[in-house]
């Protein structure tokens, strides 16, 4: 059986992982989520390095793992593979990932959009940023969640400290990572290697599918939650966990 490390999106936690993962550990397979948050205070790359070291332990005790991440999670797990191209990994799964700026237009963009965002949370507080963070088009399709899976999202988002929440923004937003160029080609690399990798996105995540659409015209193996959103891990777990899980054996 395989190892997972799971990646976490913005303002989430270890939890939001917990129906794939208990889906996969059902399956006898080993499930690590760590908690990005914890490190705060981190840069990107001192967090890659984290990261990476994280996938290092988990190969050396468990086996080659196969490293998944979620929006933001996706994001770094894609910077973390472009600054440690050598690592142990039996496959990558990008869900709903945002893969760098296009140009340095789009990057001064991206960098005036995530400080306004931070200073947003600073002064307002985490409550008043999420009530109008679940209003974003991005998460529309959230809407039609049950009431208590909604409450239960919101609870989760609310755990955290403004100034936590501020600090990823700044020092982890898209502003920070490669061009999505360079990114395609660190992952072509991989692919190149042998190392399956994924792309996966909702179908109706109109963002995020024209990014899985660029990914596969580089030559990238993608494949669409029909139905979901942003977030098909929570929209449609067992969709999410079945086309993950069957697209990488084939590509194996």
């Amino acid at each position: 059986m395989t190892a997972f490390i799971l990646l976490h999106g913005f303002a989430q936690t270890p939890a939001s992982w917990g129906a794939v993962a208990a889906a996969l550990q059902t399956e006898g397979h080993r499930t690590f989520v760590p908690d990005l948050y914890r490190q705060a205070d981190r840069s990107l790359p001192a967090l890659c390095a984290s990261v990476a070291e994280v996938v290092r332990k988990v190969a050396a005790v468990e086996g080659v793992p196969v490293l998944v991440g979620y929006s933001m999670g996706g994001r770094i797990a894609a910077e973390t593979l472009g600054r440690h191209p050598d690592l142990p990994l039996a496959g990558v799964v990008l869900e709903s990932a945002g893969l760098g700026p296009a140009d340095e237009t789009a990057r001064t963009a991206l960098a005036e959009r995530n400080a306004a965002w931070a200073g947003r949370l600073r002064a307002e507080g985490v409550k008043a940023f999420m009530d109008w963070w679940e209003t974003l088009p991005l998460f529309a399709t959230q809407r039609e969640l049950p009431a208590e899976t909604r409450a239960a999202l919101c609870a989760e988002r609310c755990t955290h400290d403004a100034e936590a929440l501020a600090h990823s923004l700044e020092a982890w937003g898209a502003h920070r990572q490669a061009t999505e160029a360079e990114t395609l080609a660190a992952l072509a690399d991989l692919r190149d290697r042998g190392i399956p990798l994924l792309y996966l996105a909702g179908s109706r995540d109109e963002k995020y599918a024209a990014v899985a659409a660029r990914a596969q015209a580089a030559g990238l193996p993608v494949a669409i939650v029909e139905g979901a959103g942003h977030n098909g891990h929570l929209e449609a777990p067992e969709a999410f966990r079945k086309i993950m899980t069957h697209k990488l054996a084939l590509l194996c």
